[in-house]
């Protein structure tokens, strides 16, 4: 870790541009005030970068696929400086002023019967920053000392705002167990299908194929390391070639494709859901899992995974850099949004 620089400039008064949900897959960029401490774990951090999920998307989706409060600062991605912490915080977590971090947006208590049993991921306490408190598509944001991580100044702020999704899919692929020469297939070329394509790549899976209707995501996730790309067409027309017994893993990054994860997994294979879309109905033929011994997993969210998510993304292991393809200022939020529904972008991260 390099030493941390002196904290930015400028208190907690006055007022900031923030996106807000306002309900209805409406959005509008506001004036709030600027955030403050006030709790003694209190963290606030300046933000310098906050990528744009699939989730926010979803939020904004009418119906929406995801819950969000409205009124809420959207984001829950991003990377910034500690301006400002509670008496509690700093001897909590080893925190200072000027520190660079990034956070877990999804503080988990720790003292619920799932957080002590191991399984923090399924914490009942969750209020995620960027859903339902506050996020980070703002100059501040404030965040909890136990949710804060210190991370490398050497770290472009556009690949550090991607430690978040990448602490996600750490998890994920550590309940999918790929061993090195084991198939996969995800669905999905987005930033979480790219990242599972470069996770599981480095854990030595082979071959890694990804079904993704839109070709202008098809570089991108080649870059990380996919080794056939292909419309799900294309997929249909040769899947018996490329897979006569079917793939070891399959992984849904879209929300959408259980059914057909079914159907492609191999006997034994692991099945791991990731992509979330509430209005999702997909057709599931129950004794397929059942007679081929298929297992399957949810997962979306960190499970002590930031730490080696930081450590992957500061030894620069993984090609993240090709992943981030827009980045933009929050004044473009708007377009932002409108490509990443195109397909013309993959990961799209926003200055604010």
């Amino acid at each position: 870790m390099t030493e941390a620089v002196a904290a930015p400039a400028g208190g907690s008064t006055g007022t900031m541009t923030a996106a807000v949900f306002e309900g209805d897959g409406r959005w509008s960029l506001q004036e709030r005030p600027m955030p403050r401490v006030q709790r003694a774990d209190d963290v606030v951090v300046e933000v310098e970068a906050c990528g744009i999920c699939g989730t926010d998307l979803q939020i904004l989706n009418v119906p929406p696929g995801h819950p969000a409060t409205p009124g809420t600062i959207l984001g829950h991605e991003f990377v910034g400086r500690i301006v400002d912490l509670g008496e509690g915080a700093g001897e909590l977590a080893g925190l200072r002023p000027g520190m660079r971090v990034v956070v877990d947006p999804d503080p988990k208590c720790g003292v619920c019967r799932n957080c002590r049993a191991g399984r923090p991921a399924s914490c009942v306490n969750i209020v995620a920053l960027g859903i339902f408190r506050d996020g980070g598509l703002a100059k501040r944001v404030v965040a909890p000392a136990s949710a804060v991580y210190p991370i490398a100044d050497a770290v472009p702020a556009e690949v550090a705002a991607v430690v978040e999704p990448l602490a996600c899919v750490v998890n994920g692929a550590n309940k999918a167990n790929v061993r090195p020469g084991e198939s996969v297939v995800v669905f999905g070329a987005g930033p979480i299908g790219s990242l599972f394509t470069a996770v599981l790549g480095a854990a030595g899976a082979s071959p890694i194929i990804v079904v993704e209707p839109s070709t202008k995501r098809h570089a991108v996730v080649r870059a990380a390391g996919a080794r056939e790309v292909l419309t799900p067409d294309e997929f249909a027309a040769r899947r018996a070639e490329l897979l006569p017994f079917g793939a070891d893993v399959v992984v849904d990054a879209v929300g959408t494709q259980f059914g057909t994860a079914v159907e492609v997994a191999a006997l034994g294979g692991r099945i791991v859901l990731f992509g979330q879309n509430a209005n999702a109905r997909p057709p599931i033929h129950q004794y397929s899992i059942t007679e081929r011994s298929l297992s399957v997993m949810g997962t979306y969210i960190t499970a002590f995974t930031f730490p080696p998510a930081i450590r992957l993304v500061e030894q620069g292991i993984l090609p993240l850099a090709a992943i981030v393809t827009h980045v933009l200022p929050l004044t473009r939020l708007g377009e932002g949004f409108d490509l990443l529904r195109s397909g013309e972008a993959t990961k799209v991260v926003i200055t604010p």
